[in-house]
């Protein structure tokens, strides 16, 4: 027996101090057994060779590292006593066998004594386990074990938990923090890590250790291109590859190589998918001993149905298959088909396309269309149909049509007549539905002509019914947008009854538009009501356009009733899903909700950016009442930040030069009445108040004649401000008056503080005339207590940070706690990779931190995972 098996090995210059596992290990080391397990490379030897060799000159201390399997518990009695005779530990052997003497040594030991096994995974079979069991068993009191090896060793590990003599140390408990990692980078290159750098380091390795170091000798090699070293820094890197070759993946037996292998490929893993994949049964026993073997294999879940892969391993495994495209594909369509088997049609469908079966996709696209279709996932069905070759969307009619239907709803509307046109040109697609596509690209296309047409009679099926009540609802929107109030809200209640029991998004669109409705009718406490009604059932589902629409009214309501907070935070987790597949509308409506909340927070400069944003997307399109809404916003935005310049040049830009347009009383139109606000607000804010009111006057009798009782009343606080500031007090506090009778319980709203400077000082007088206090509930007063000079509802202090994360940052916080990376959390959350980056920007913006080891740690000081 060499003296190298009894003595801890020499350690490397680049060794890193490690003082909080140090004290751990001195704590722990008082209990009966420590067992440090941990997969290979995690660091076990050089932290315990580090602590033995401190721990060894203040106790007597033996040291055994196991070189290989061994024949059995004679052996490991006889390398135990060797260790023991090594450290002086071990009388004259007198009994006839070395397990009985070691036995009898231990029991008899007085004072203290630390025994340290590395490697113990090369003594796993039962007969050796069985000895070590009797070994903790029958040790004295001062005698203290740890036992290192690659996974949890079979021991009565139960027992001595159930006793408080036990404690274990992971792979979790060896990662790397940053501040370990710039110290290790000193130590390995010229020009050491950032503490951002480092942290991405940590991204991608976990803070495994081999996977830490191999990295930095990576970056090292290219010191002018350290973040493009850090960005190829993956599973496939030569050296990493290598690594995990050698010291993993050729220790397997061949079969359980090829099962590491094939369920590489998915992200996470079940044993019924992986059965899928290999063919055979038997894959949750396997998943299940690689977890315990610590063979970079977790449980997502308590119950253990669900695996994943250490992200460098995943990677590795993957770059092997690559080497077999053939089985590759073989393996993409089994997954995909038992993905398509779960109703779990994104996934099917990436694996899908990556099998190279195109008749399969065109027919799994057309089984998905139609349930995205009802839930509102309406960007999936164009995403996908568009990754197919365009003559599959006419050799399936059912395909063509729904995937014409979503190009509309996305109000794609050149691509929508061009597709209409091919279907109609292939005579694949019905005469109802190339009729009933029609009537809708007219309605949402602002060809309100068409408004007066009745639409098609429909074949009693659900695909007829469906799409007869999508024609409803987008033709009630249109009626809305040509303030058709009445019609539109009875076209709207049609359309719910007929998708109400069909599909949820349309079922929500209709409720949607006869909110819109009743708000531009003034019925306030109506279209709260289904807001909130709306909300309650869609908060927790999908992230899609049905919980777009639903969202984006919430956020304008708490908007407007001053629940600042909440509506920054709605619009924040709706900005990336109507980015990525929204419509204008609500686009439009959360990035001007989000501009008016962040300037409302004293942050203008960000507000100004987020309209131009908007404005950007917004110029070009045809859409003159969205343009026509962020050039009112930019100006008074402008003048609000006293860059009356800026504003008159934005004006300008958007044709507002001059106050010939508002003459005279005209038919209502929404971007003719927010360009008048435009002028209005220049005028008054150069004192030309005469001139101000005369265009606010033309509106005014505009928008009452139209029954727009909303926009009227925008229009009569701007009036009322204007008159105030003029010195005209009475006029003012008269038209205050009518837009409170009008409003019936819910005024004021936010927007009129926010649009109008002097707005408040009105507000305040009316409150001294009990006719005019009387029209203002306390309930409402009370959120605006600021603007009035009353102290403040909301008590003070610190917000917490869990009020400010939503339920869906949430989610993605506790998904990147599990170590997932970016395209993982996207697949299991079902939402894009561009929402899922949107989230975690939010999330270290408002945890303060940069990393994702940052907002792990910070999440953790909050306790939220």
């Amino acid at each position: 027996m060499s003296d190298s098996m009894t003595e801890p090995p020499l350690l490397a210059p680049s060794s890193v101090s490690r003082p909080a596992l140090m004290a751990r290990l001195d704590a722990a080391s008082k209990l009966r057994l420590v067992v440090v397990a941990a997969p290979a490379g995690s660091g076990k030897t050089t932290l315990l060779t580090q602590w033995f060799r401190r721990s060894r000159q203040r106790r007597v201390a033996a040291w055994l590292t196991l070189d290989g399997a061994l024949p059995g518990p004679d052996a490991l009695a006889a390398r135990l006593l060797a260790g023991l005779n090594a450290a002086d530990a071990a009388p004259p052997v007198v009994d006839p066998t070395p397990v009985q003497a070691l036995q009898a040594l231990l029991a008899q030991r007085s004072g203290d004594l630390l025994i340290v096994v590395d490697d113990v995974h090369l003594a796993q079979d039962a007969p050796c386990m069985r000895l070590l069991d009797a070994l903790l068993a029958a040790s004295a009191p001062g005698v203290h074990w740890v036992l290192a090896g690659r996974c949890l060793p079979a021991l009565n590990l139960p027992t001595w938990r159930l006793r408080d003599q036990l404690e274990v140390l992971d792979g979790g408990d060896l990662a790397f923090d940053a501040s370990q990692v710039v110290q290790l980078g000193r130590k390995l290159m010229d020009e050491p890590l950032s503490r951002t750098q480092a942290e991405r380091l940590l991204d991608a390795t976990q803070g495994w250790t081999a996977g830490v170091k191999l990295g930095l000798l990576a970056v090292a090699a290219r010191p002018r291109e350290v973040d493009a070293a850090l960005a190829d820094f993956d599973g496939g890197h030569v050296d990493m590859a290598a690594y995990l070759e050698r010291e993993v993946l050729r220790e397997q037996d061949p079969a359980l190589q090829d099962f590491l292998v094939s369920t590489g490929l998915v992200d996470a893993m079940t044993g019924e998918l992986c059965d899928a994949l290999l063919g055979c049964d038997g894959s949750q026993a396997v998943l299940e001993k690689l977890e315990r073997g610590q063979l970079f294999v977790t449980a997502q879940d308590s119950h253990g149905l669900a695996f994943r892969y250490h992200p460098l391993f995943l990677g590795f495994l993957r770059s092997r298959l690559a080497a077999d495209p053939a089985r590759q594909r073989v393996l993409h369509e089994r997954a995909s088909r038992w993905y398509a088997g779960q109703l779990r049609f994104a996934e099917a469908l990436a694996h899908g396309f990556s099998s190279g079966q195109v008749g399969w996709c065109a027919e799994l696209v057309e089984r998905a269309a139609l349930r995205w279709q009802q839930s509102g996932d309406i960007a999936e069905v164009v995403q996908w149909c568009e990754r197919l070759p365009p003559e599959q969307l006419l050799l399936r009619p059912a395909l063509g049509v729904a995937y014409t239907t979503c190009l509309i709803l996305c109000r794609r509307f050149d691509q929508a007549h061009s597709m209409l046109r091919r279907l109609s040109e292939g005579g694949s697609a019905s005469g109802f539905h190339l009729r009933t596509l029609q009537q809708i690209l007219q309605a949402l296309s602002g060809e309100y002509e068409a408004l007066n047409d009745e639409p098609p009679a429909a074949d009693e099926t659900d695909g007829d019914a469906q799409l007869r009540g999508l024609y409803l609802v987008n033709r009630a929107y249109a009626m809305f947008c040509a303030h058709r109030f009445d019609a539109a809200w009875r076209l709207a209640m049609r359309a719910r009854e007929i998708l109400q029991p069909i599909s949820p998004y349309g079922e929500g669109y209709a409720s949607s538009v006869l909110a819109l409705v009743e708000r531009a009718k003034g019925d306030f406490g109506s279209a709260s009501r289904r807001v909130e009604q709306l909300w309650a059932g869609l908060r927790n589902g999908p992230r899609n356009a049905a919980w777009a629409n639903g969202a984006t009214a919430l956020a304008v309501l708490r908007y407007e009733t001053n629940r600042l907070a909440e509506a920054r935070s709605l619009c924040e987790e709706l900005l990336p899903v109507v980015e990525a597949g929204g419509t204008y509308e609500t686009l439009t409506a959360a990035t001007r909700t989000l501009a008016r909340v962040r300037a409302a927070q004293r942050e203008p400069e960000t507000a100004m950016r987020l309209l131009d944003y908007l404005h950007g997307i917004l110029e070009g399109s045809h859409e003159r009442r969205f343009s026509a809404q962020v050039c009112f916003d930019k100006v008074r935005l402008w003048l609000a930040m006293g860059e009356a310049t800026r504003a008159r040049e934005v004006a300008a830009e958007f044709g507002v030069v001059d106050a010939s347009p508002w003459q005279a009383v005209r038919s209502y139109d929404e971007a003719w009445e927010r360009r008048g606000m435009t002028m209005a607000a220049l005028l008054s804010h150069d004192q030309r108040h005469a001139d101000a009111q005369a265009i606010l006057q033309v509106l005014r009798g505009s928008a009452e004649a139209a029954g727009h009782v909303l926009r009227l009343h925008a229009v009569e606080a701007a009036l009322a401000s204007s008159l105030w500031e003029a010195g005209a007090r009475d006029e003012a506090l008269q038209c205050l008056h009518q837009a409170l009778l009008r409003a019936r319980g819910h005024a004021p709203s936010r927007s009129w503080f926010d649009d109008n400077p002097r707005f408040h000082q009105v507000l305040i007088a009316a409150l001294e005339l009990p006719h005019m206090r009387r029209l203002m509930p306390e309930r409402v007063l009370r959120v605006f207590g600021a603007a009035l000079g009353r102290a403040e509802a909301r008590p003070p202090g610190p917000v917490h940070a869990v009020d400010a994360l939503t339920a869906r940052e949430l989610e993605v916080l506790v998904l990147l706690a599990q170590g997932l990376s970016n395209q993982q959390i996207s697949a299991l959350a079902q939402i894009s990779m561009t929402t899922v980056k949107w989230h975690v920007k939010n999330i270290f913006a408002k945890l303060g931190v940069s990393t994702r080891v940052g907002a792990l740690v910070r999440a953790r000081e909050l306790k939220l995972v």
